[in-house]
């Protein structure tokens, strides 16, 4: 993406995020990136492509907020839960900007490839992170396992509160890491 492409569709992604996919109209999309419709338009020449230029600036982000962390054991693989604890105090706690996304947009197969993609490459993380630390050993179900935990504590945060969803979450995967001889 060009420069003025990713500040775009970074207003898009933060409206999108604070008042939902059904609420805006493209005036008041245009308006809140600050361009003229022929600008907005020409970087995102569709209401599905705008949809699609905020999820792959938010993939983007959210993949930059997991980097890094812990160099090695069960910090390293918890460091993406942990981290998505901060996301909900510190950028948004609004639910799955893709899995809202596609329940506003079942039938655009454009936007069902992107939220596809950003969640296997999420459950991704988990297995790169278990193989780092547990090399050789069958991580599959456990990774499946931080995945679900993490998905689960996306949307717990909005009816239980930010905290209490990431200790349980973290607690949750601390249990399943020492059940399967993980510590």
């Amino acid at each position: 993406m060009t420069t003025r492409k990713e500040k775009i569709a970074g207003d898009l992604d933060r409206q999108f995020a604070e008042m939902g996919f059904a609420e805006q109209g493209v005036e008041a999309l245009r308006a809140g990136a600050d361009v003229s419709l022929r600008t907005l338009y020409k970087y995102f020449p569709s209401r599905e492509a705008m949809v699609v230029g905020a999820l792959e600036f938010r993939d983007k982000a959210y993949f930059d907020w997991l980097s890094g962390g812990p160099e090695g054991g069960i910090d390293h693989v918890l460091h993406p839960i942990v981290r998505l604890g901060d996301w909900l105090r510190e950028v948004a706690n609004t639910g799955c900007l893709f899995l809202n996304a596609l329940a506003e947009h079942p039938d655009s197969a454009a936007i069902r490839e992107i939220v596809l993609d950003h969640k296997a490459r999420l459950a991704d993380e988990f297995r790169i992170r278990l193989q780092s630390i547990v090399p050789g050993k069958d991580i599959e179900r456990l990774a499946e396992t931080l995945f679900l935990l993490h998905e689960g504590m996306t949307q717990t945060a909005r009816l239980q509160g930010r905290d209490r969803a990431t200790d349980a979450a973290l607690r949750a995967a601390r249990a399943a890491l020492a059940a399967e001889g993980i510590a």
